[in-house]
């Protein structure tokens, strides 16, 4: 019989980084039903977890419960409330500090060069930098940080050439079959990808309202485009006709209610058929080497909704219990960094059923892991993410589209609209009326001064 040899493992910081990278991306691609509890801050950036940008990123974003467990090292949005006091006093603050003023002492900006990664770095240090200048506001705690962010952002920005380079993850995405890419109805729960929706002449109509404004405007960060589209079963023409049955349709949105300054539903406006599919899209905007802000093709998120059945539903607003409880099917894409960095599944991962997260939505403010309030114990409980699109898009068929108002709504129906208007048209209408609206905004003017200032 052979003598068994012990074997004794070093584990180097590269090799613990290569480990711990690996547990996030089988955390990011599992089925847990709380995905939320379970999350690990891998190192992102370098395989070293010491590597400085790592350690800008986990200062910046990763929060920690009362019982250590660490969150928000790969979210879309950083999980910072209005009333946060992470980053804004303590030790937070001073060490985010410190491991800022040692990337730009030490122009870290040169250790990673490649693009993507450079691009979704300053991006998630943009949505600090607008939380930290909440509504226009700069404290006095808070210029440090700005300041610095500034400075880092525009220290890894990229090129115009760089950014119009940036891969197409949803082309990618759809090129690795990773994800089905058809609605199963005898699968309801299964995501699916659907690989058409951004061909020009596919049967996905994107809605665009032509306005001095976003359409999707409740979802309007600047930091982001948005585009709403939409699928009737019976493909392109189908959906066209639809949309002018809509625009020339005499009906009004809404009817006044017996309630002054309320309104109700107008169940008489032309409803689409079950099986029709809604689609929000989510991609980034950088700013440039120059300070402008330019869209890219990495996909931040996908949202769909399908309509199995479609009720007459109710004329009062329902954001609760109304038809889409039952009606609909939710699905969500997010961007996944790990995998973006290895370019695998073109970034995206689909959200489990049943998976959780603390999101800023829907908890006035409240910082779950700094509120200790009993009353509040609801607040510290992360929530179901497909379960939360209901409250918002809760009525029958074409009434739980809330873009809608924006495209169908006053003064006038189909200002210039055009159903059949090409897909870049709109596409470009869209970034160009995001771009001018977070050009006005007081905490992207704040970006621009630091951002001058640090030249």
């Amino acid at each position: 019989m052979k003598r068994r040899r012990a074997l004794r493992f070093v584990v180097t910081p590269a090799a613990l980084g290569a480990i711990l990278l690996l547990m996030s991306y089988a955390l990011m691609r599992g089925t847990s039903q709380d995905r939320a509890a379970a999350e690990v801050a891998a190192p992102l950036y370098d395989r070293d977890p010491n590597h400085i940008w790592n350690r800008a990123h986990y200062s910046l974003l990763v929060r920690r419960s009362s019982v250590g467990v660490q969150y928000g090292s790969d979210t879309v949005d950083p999980l910072l409330w209005t009333n946060t006091k992470f980053l804004r006093r303590g030790r937070s603050q001073r060490l985010a500090l410190e491991c800022l003023d040692e990337f730009l002492k030490t122009h870290a900006e040169k250790l990673i060069t490649e693009p993507t990664k450079r691009a979704v770095f300053q991006h998630d240090l943009w949505a600090v930098f607008d939380w930290a200048a909440t509504e226009g506001r700069e404290s006095a705690s808070s210029q440090a940080l700005l300041k610095r962010i500034a400075q880092v952002m525009r220290r890894v920005a990229l090129t115009p050439e760089q950014v119009s380079a940036l891969p197409e993850t949803y082309a990618a995405a759809v090129a690795s079959r990773e994800f089905p890419a058809e609605y199963d109805p005898a699968n309801p729960q299964r995501a699916f990808l659907p690989p058409d929706l951004l061909r020009p002449d596919g049967p996905w109509i994107c809605l665009t309202a032509y306005s001095a404004e976003p359409t999707a405007i409740a979802h309007f960060s600047g930091r982001s485009r948005f585009l709403v589209f939409l699928r009737l079963p019976d493909g392109r023409q189908a959906t066209l006709e639809y949309l002018r049955k809509l625009f020339t349709s005499p009906e009004p949105l809404f009817l006044q209610d017996t309630v002054p300054n309320s309104k109700l539903l107008n169940l008489r406006l032309p409803q689409f058929p079950p099986n029709t599919e809604v689609a929000l899209l989510r991609q980034m905007i950088v700013v440039d080497t120059e300070g402008h802000l330019l869209p890219t093709a990495i996909t931040e998120s996908v949202q769909l909704r399908v309509y199995h059945a479609v009720t007459s539903g109710s004329p009062y607003i329902n954001y609760q219990n109304g038809p889409a409880s039952r009606d609909q099917d939710f699905f969500e894409f997010r961007l996944a960094r790990p995998a973006l960095f290895a370019r695998s599944g073109g970034g995206l991962r689909a959200v489990q059923p049943a998976e959780k997260e603390f999101s800023p939505l829907f908890s006035f403010g409240i910082d779950p892991f700094e509120n200790s309030r009993q009353n509040d114990w609801w607040i510290r409980q992360p929530g179901e993410i497909l379960a939360r699109c209901r409250g918002c898009h809760a009525d029958s068929g074409i009434h739980s589209v809330q873009s809608r108002e924006r495209w169908l709504g006053p003064p006038s129906r189909n200002r210039g609209l055009g159903a059949d208007s090409p897909l870049s048209r709109a596409v470009n209408w869209e970034t160009e009326k995001t771009v001018d609206r977070k050009q006005q905004q007081d905490n992207f003017k704040i970006l621009v001064r630091h951002w001058h200032d640090s030249g």
